[in-house]
């Protein structure tokens, strides 16, 4: 990482950083260049598809003094900073669509042919190491179609060879397969069968170690965290959270969403019969809101594939929801024996509501243990 300073003609303070800031000297370097001035500055982010808490807030804080201009060349770090209220310019803008947009333009590619995806797929696995082969075919295909229309391509194959040469563009479509919603508090009854059912059960045990496998930017192991603080289980437990994108990983290590969210947060809170309010655990801004320091200490985010890195182990509890519903039957059966045999013995797995052990040979492993939910508990080994 390189910091660059330079003054233009018109006399415009240029701050430049090529790289990505993961070093405590350069984020404070970079803070002391931005913290409480008054002159203009211009500030470029050649390749960072993340930039830390401290950064981001200062950055929040300067631009609303109106002297500085944010300039980004990856459309994850634009992205980030637009939805936390920070505005920058997009260079090399290609596209900013709607979903209505991206929807009607998703008509207009010709269909895509499966056998060719398929192929496309195992050549991605030996040119970059990520294997794709396993996922649902028709996911794969919309999002392929989605990268294509945010890199205006319409010829698929041109789309490939590009991928295939261009580590830029592979990061794209990369950053497309792998981002899944998410919220907090997603399907409020399961967070409220694990906080009156599951959790009290756990408490027998002296430390309490979860997984959330898949967990995006945050939000669900941040849910978690809440619960098991108001049930004073907070200090004894330690909450592991993973996801195959490091970047959703840093923007969850952040802990900063944007402030939309805050409502629907709220709602699904009150849902889980919290004994609080949601509010009690974040810092509101005008733009975005800010979780609770408290709350992290008890998460360890970390990158992490569910295929390709093997099982982690002795785990209590384990969540692994809507991961599933994107893998073929075969995939699936892999990845649930993975997650029976990280979990303790009398471990709890708790997949999404689309999701299930019927037709992966699950219930080799696992038996539910609440009707009409997606909560099991391992076999006997």
């Amino acid at each position: 990482m390189s910091i660059n300073i330079y003054y233009d003609a018109e006399e415009i303070k240029q701050i430049v950083i090529v790289g990505e800031l993961a070093v405590k000297e350069e984020i404070m370097k970079l803070l002391e260049l931005i913290k409480g001035k008054q002159e203009k500055v211009h500030i470029t982010f050649f390749d960072a598809n993340m930039l830390p808490k401290d950064i981001i807030k200062e950055l929040y804080d300067f631009q609303k003094k109106n002297c500085c201009k944010i300039y980004v060349l990856k459309s994850y770090l634009y992205s980030y900073l637009y939805k936390l209220g920070i505005y920058c310019h997009y260079i090399a803008r290609k596209f900013i669509d709607s979903p209505e947009t991206i929807g009607r333009k998703l008509e207009e590619i010709k269909p895509l042919i499966e056998e060719e995806i398929a192929i496309f797929l195992k050549e991605v696995h030996l040119q970059y190491g990520y294997d794709f082969t396993k996922y649902q075919i028709q996911s794969i295909i919309r999002r392929v179609k989605i990268c294509m229309i945010k890199e205006n391509i319409k010829d698929f194959r041109r789309f490939k060879e590009m991928v295939l040469t261009n580590e830029d563009l592979f990061e794209e479509l990369f950053i497309t397969f792998s981002i899944n919603t998410t919220e907090f508090f997603r399907d409020p009854e399961v967070f409220q069968t694990i906080r009156e059912e599951i959790l009290p059960y756990l408490n027998r045990f002296a430390y309490i170690k979860i997984w959330c496998a898949g967990c995006s930017t945050g939000q669900e192991p941040y849910s978690l965290a809440i619960i098991l603080d108001e049930l004073a289980m907070l200090d004894k437990a330690q909450i592991y959270a993973t996801d195959i994108n490091p970047y959703v990983i840093e923007e969850a290590k952040n802990g900063l969403y944007p402030i939309h969210v805050f409502e629907k947060a709220m709602e699904n809170y009150k849902k889980t019969r919290g004994n609080k309010t949601f509010a009690d655990y974040v810092k509101l801004r005008q733009d975005y809101m800010e979780i609770d320091e408290r709350l992290k200490k008890s998460i360890l985010f970390f990158h992490h594939s569910l295929v390709g890195s093997g099982m982690l182990n002795e785990f209590q509890l384990i969540l692994c929801r809507n991961v599933l519903i994107y893998m073929q039957n075969d995939l699936q059966k892999k990845v649930l024996k993975i997650l029976y045999y990280s979990l303790d013995r009398g471990g709890v797995l708790v997949l999404g509501k689309s999701e299930g052990i019927l037709c992966n040979e699950g219930s080799d492993f696992f038996y539910k243990i609440k009707k009409d939910s997606k909560i099991f508990k391992c076999k006997e080994r």
